[in-house]
């Protein structure tokens, strides 16, 4: 896995999108301008489409993955504004295809990138849920949950960590893997048009907490393995 190439690549994506997260926090559903979910949805194909360039030599999973933010990308072209039923069951569907891509790469081989990959759409599909969640009048706090990544990004970047391995605690990622799943379902039950505004807002803001949780952990179990190397 070209490591080098993956970091430069992180950090790009951290220095861009933070920012416009920000700006889209801040304007709230209008948007900076009307048509902030198209280029959106154009910015979250560009940066998926670089990290397949960067990983390429992909494996049955990888080809998934690809369907999967493939699949996110129509529903929030789709969605933005006004989320249906059949919309919605296509948000259900690209979060149900991570479990797929999953099972076959245990099943058949994943490639030497593949986590990356995965854990790389898993962003993607967080900001694209999550902008969607904010154009149907969602507050403005679910735009942490994919601001946190960035963030993490750019605060690794300087204190020197690793911030491009999918499973950073003494190669475990199941609590990550697990927070991840709360998240995606808490942006599906607030996408969902039977959802109310108030139960819509609550949820989010748990998965919120959940997160910043889970990101502090892996930040504090990196600062100790920095500072063990160090001793």
């Amino acid at each position: 896995m070209p490591v080098a190439a993956l970091q430069t690549w992180l950090r790009v994506q951290a220095s861009v999108w933070l920012p416009v997260l920000v700006v889209l926090g801040v304007c709230g559903a209008a948007g900076p301008y009307p048509s902030w979910p198209q280029a959106l949805l154009a910015g979250i194909a560009v940066s998926f489409a670089s990290l397949a360039w960067i990983l390429r030599g992909w494996s049955v999973a990888d080809l998934v993955t690809m369907a999967r933010v493939a699949l996110l990308l129509v529903v929030i072209g789709a969605g933005a504004g006004q989320i249906g039923f059949l919309v919605w069951a296509a948000a259900v569907a690209v979060v149900l295809l991570d479990l797929v891509d999953g099972a076959l790469a245990r099943r058949f081989g994943a490639s030497p990138g593949g986590a990356v990959f995965d854990m790389e759409a898993d962003q993607l599909t967080t900001l694209g849920l999550a902008a969607l969640v904010l154009s149907i009048g969602g507050k403005a706090h679910v735009l942490l949950l994919p601001a946190m990544r960035p963030a993490f990004v750019l605060a690794a970047w300087w204190l020197r960590i690793p911030a491009h391995e999918p499973k950073p605690v003494n190669g475990d990622n199941r609590r990550g893997r697990r927070v991840c799943a709360a998240v995606m379902i808490a942006l599906l039950i607030a996408l969902c048009p039977a959802t109310g505004p108030v139960v819509r807002d609550v949820v989010t803001a748990i998965a919120v907490l959940l997160l910043a949780w889970s990101f502090l952990g892996d930040a504090r179990f990196l600062l100790a393995q920095r500072a063990r190397a160090r001793a």
